[in-house]
């Protein structure tokens, strides 16, 4: 069995980003030990996007800024969890991070899996660039088993899992998404309500007939992707978000990353490839279609009739 140090150095990962890597992965273990002893209540504030915050939210935060900053590696971290991004005076710093410190926190009281989402970019700035320029993306799940989900660019998507000892040991490397698929997770269900695309969308797959995998986490519904080869994850704009719900910095960019190395695919609603989209703004927003290529395709096709 190889650890992710050992796996990442085999497959010719620099020994730069490896450490940054490794910080991510001890912030991921810490995370874990927060979820199954900590306070899973309210924390009386809210995120830049207006949500309520959990005291995990906060917790989880602090534990991956805490871990960047130690890293020496990261000159500038953006939180979906904070207003602005940080910089730091790192002596070693050549990447800019992303991260949402724990999505689906919702699913916490009804203890359903979710995850914390990195993206990492070079140098010391975020906006201009697209998710086209990163190096490296990673998510931790926190489930039944704790797994950690590797993307190096043109390197592919290995997945980790802690053991009992402390340690991320490979489970599966080069993770492939197939072109068709039988699963499909519809998220913003409501907006069959107002727009009749996604609608008939929606009853294309009940009546084809696909099978529903969604657990209302972005995080466990992808990686239920990835560890099937297939399938596809929907969010699309409605009235109230015109432009999306999902942020792209610290959601959309990582994941599309994380699927693209994967043989996979993400495009917004209209078409766009998410990984072309440039970053105007650290909390910038998107619709995302993503998993296996033909099921996007088809379902862009179908949204914009």
């Amino acid at each position: 069995m190889k650890s992710f140090n050992h796996f990442l150095r085999e497959i010719g990962v620099s020994n730069d980003l490896r450490s940054l890597l490794y910080h991510i992965a001890r912030s991921i273990k810490y995370i874990n030990f927060a979820i199954r002893a900590g306070d899973t209540g309210l924390n009386k504030s809210c995120n830049p996007s207006g949500e309520d915050q959990l005291k995990l939210d906060v917790m989880s935060d602090k534990i991956i800024e805490k871990e960047l900053e130690n890293s020496e590696l990261a000159k500038i971290i953006a939180s979906e969890e904070q207003e602005e991004p940080k910089k730091f005076q790192a002596p070693r710093g050549s990447f800019a991070i992303a991260y949402d410190p724990l999505d689906g926190s919702s699913l916490v009281d009804a203890n359903l899996a979710i995850g914390s989402i990195f993206g990492i970019w070079p140098g010391d700035n975020f906006l201009g660039q697209t998710g086209n320029d990163m190096v490296a993306a990673c998510y931790g799940l926190y489930g039944p088993r704790i797994t950690f989900v590797i993307a190096i660019k043109n390197l592919g998507t290995h997945e980790f899992e802690l053991n009992d000892v402390g340690e991320f040991i490979l489970t599966r490397k080069n993770l492939k998404i197939i072109a068709d698929s039988k699963y499909f997770a519809p998220g913003n269900l409501k907006v069959c309500s107002e727009n009749i695309n996604y609608k008939n969308l929606v009853d294309i797959w009940m009546n084809e007939p696909k099978k529903l995998r969604y657990s209302g986490g972005m995080t466990p519904d992808l990686h239920h992707i990835l560890s099937k080869g297939q399938g596809q994850f929907t969010y699309p704009c409605c009235q109230k978000h015109k432009n999306g719900k999902l942020r792209l910095l610290f959601e959309c960019d990582p994941f599309s990353f994380i699927f693209s190395e994967a043989g996979g695919i993400a495009k917004n609603q209209y078409g766009t490839n998410i990984l072309d989209i440039k970053i105007k703004e650290i909390h910038q927003k998107t619709s995302i279609f993503i998993g296996s290529k033909n099921e996007v395709e088809k379902s862009i096709k179908i949204m914009n009739k």
